[in-house]
């Protein structure tokens, strides 16, 4: 039957089948019929990195109107990001800014079901009437979010115009604290009280709300954070941000934000990044009454303040994003903890090794303190801690683990990322998706606002059989560039995993065999050594 007769309804049902965005674009590019059906699965989530993806896309979909109509969800990334990408702020942040902007203010007549945007750059929109377009024409948008970076916003933006969000998010990017001006705690931003006007008064049924930044020495004031009540609010992201200034000498001052968590019982995702008092404090979270936050299931904090939640054996997702020190003591005191919290299917954990040598121990701690996960993401900064085949078998307890993302110093004499990539699918062959890292050596401890820097990243994607075992391995490895004006230089490749004599393999023959590293291709190897040497006596005695 040809693919072309094949009914709309039932293109869209094998388009769900597929696991991965590039099949179901791979499947879309087989005719014309087949793209038109699917473009409401194409376009339903568009995410655009890097300045020339932005421009290209966003003008691309003005040119397109029947495409721009199917979008949902639209990120604008417009900073050249990836692992090795340079940040950059000021009016070099905007070059491209202006055209990105523009181009959204056209398109925002296009996009009738339009949901969810979110601009994502060092700095913020330069064209500001690009909010009044988004909320002119995109009568369904009702989740917004925006950075601030060293140009502030005006007074008078259309950015807090909105009414009914459902969410809101603003992150406060590295430029805006560098040129953060002492005297202006109360007012971070032009139009800051309008900013919480907004979403006081004229959101309450506001279900998710970010105000992220970091900077622990001059935090953003949120005081009027603790006033809002959102009986619907399932999402609290708060990074560096201060909701009392004085708790140092009056301790009583906690209580605004203590009685704010009180009051919000329906949170499912809780993330306090706050290292002030006023948020960040243990004792908030201990000092709750026994019925407050009773839906939390993805948690991000320090180990301590998971500790001191009263709740957290309900926890199924947890984020430990600042780095914890690697001691001795430290495996018996981080599975302590995790212990506590027995129903955990996500962990983010990261630690920095200033000396000494790990040899996989807090590996293993993880693994037999959280036996449920499917996905870790795991770092290992300053020096080498352990090898690589070390981490393999230490995770072999994990035998529900789907995902990886390992992120480590390289040992001396440790494999190529393709060859460890490998190595963990021989290993481990329940994982389908994983990333590899090797970090440059530092000094100091990384912290949440500044990483360690990448050396080089491979991501991996395995492919099965019907009966779950491994077939094809396909790489994606990224080098960090010699030169800064350069970019990372990548290279895709495609390993098959299916083990000699696999149906559907093609046999190699006896050369094949005797370049086999395995044990049947030194026995072939001998053999053949041996009839050289018999061949050569024969021939030998027959000359004589």
């Amino acid at each position: 039957m040809n693919i072309d007769h094949l009914p709309g309804d039932l293109l869209l049902e094998i388009a769900g089948h597929l696991r991965l965005p590039a099949e179901i674009l791979h499947l879309s590019l087989t005719s014309t019929h087949v793209f038109n059906q699917l473009a409401q699965v194409l376009y339903n989530e568009v995410e655009l990195r890097g300045s020339v993806q932005c421009i290209q896309t966003l003008n691309m979909l003005v040119a397109h109107p029947e495409r721009a109509r199917h979008i949902r969800s639209l990120c604008v990334r417009p900073d050249d990001g990836g692992p090795f990408a340079t940040r950059m702020w000021g009016r070099g942040a905007l070059f491209n800014g202006y055209a990105i902007s523009a181009a959204i203010r056209r398109l925002a007549c296009k996009m009738e079901i339009l949901q969810s945007f979110v601009w994502d750059g060092e700095e913020l929109p330069p064209y500001d009437d690009m909010w009044f377009a988004l909320r002119v024409f995109c009568s369904r948008l009702k989740y917004i979010g925006t950075s601030v970076g060293s140009i502030m916003t005006s007074s008078n933006s259309h950015l807090f115009d909105f009414t009914d969000l459902h969410g809101f998010s603003l992150t406060f990017k590295p430029g805006f604290f560098a040129h953060l001006e002492p005297g202006s705690r109360d007012e971070a931003i032009p139009g800051y009280k309008r900013l919480w006007d907004m979403l006081i008064k004229r959101c309450p049924d506001l279900e998710e709300l970010t105000i992220d930044g970091y900077s622990p020495s001059e935090p953003v004031d949120a005081h009027r954070l603790t006033r809002g009540r959102w009986p619907y609010l399932r999402k609290l992201v708060l990074g560096d941000v201060v909701t009392e200034w004085h708790t140092a000498l009056n301790h009583a001052a906690r209580r605004s934000f203590h009685t704010f968590l009180e009051h919000h019982r329906n949170l499912e995702v809780l993330h306090l990044h706050s290292g002030q008092m006023s948020v960040g404090s243990p004792s908030i979270l201990e000092s709750l009454h026994d019925g407050a936050l009773p839906n939390v299931r993805d948690f991000s904090g320090s180990l301590a303040q998971l500790q001191a939640y009263a709740h957290r054996a309900e926890v199924r997702t947890l984020r430990l994003p600042d780095a914890i020190l690697l001691r001795e003591s430290s495996p018996l005191t981080v599975s302590a903890v995790l212990v506590t919290a027995p129903r955990l299917t996500s962990l983010t954990i990261s630690f920095a090794l200033p000396h000494g040598y790990d040899n996989g121990g807090i590996v293993r701690s993880i693994a037999s303190a959280c036996p449920l996960l499917e996905h870790l993401d795991f770092t290992c900064a300053c020096r080498p801690a352990f090898k690589f085949d070390t981490f393999c078998r230490s995770i072999k307890p994990l035998g529900r683990l789907r995902s990886l993302q390992l992120s480590i110093v390289r040992a001396r004499g440790e494999e190529s990322l393709v060859n460890c990539g490998s190595q963990l699918v021989r290993a481990n062959p329940r994982i389908s998706t994983f990333t590899l890292s090797f970090l440059e050596r530092s000094g100091p401890s990384p912290t949440r606002g500044s990483p360690p820097a990448v050396a080089r990243s491979a991501s991996f994607d395995l492919s099965t059989d019907q009966h779950g075992l491994p077939i094809l391995l396909r790489v994606t490895e990224r080098t960090r560039p010699l030169l800064w004006w350069r970019k990372s230089a990548s290279s895709v490749q495609l390993l098959d995993m299916r083990p000699p004599g696999y149906p559907g393999t093609l046999k190699g023959g006896v050369l094949a065999l005797l370049l086999d590293p395995s044990p049947a291709g030194q026995e072939m190897r001998v053999l053949c050594l041996c009839t050289a040497l018999l061949l050569s006596t024969v021939g030998g005695c027959l000359l004589l």
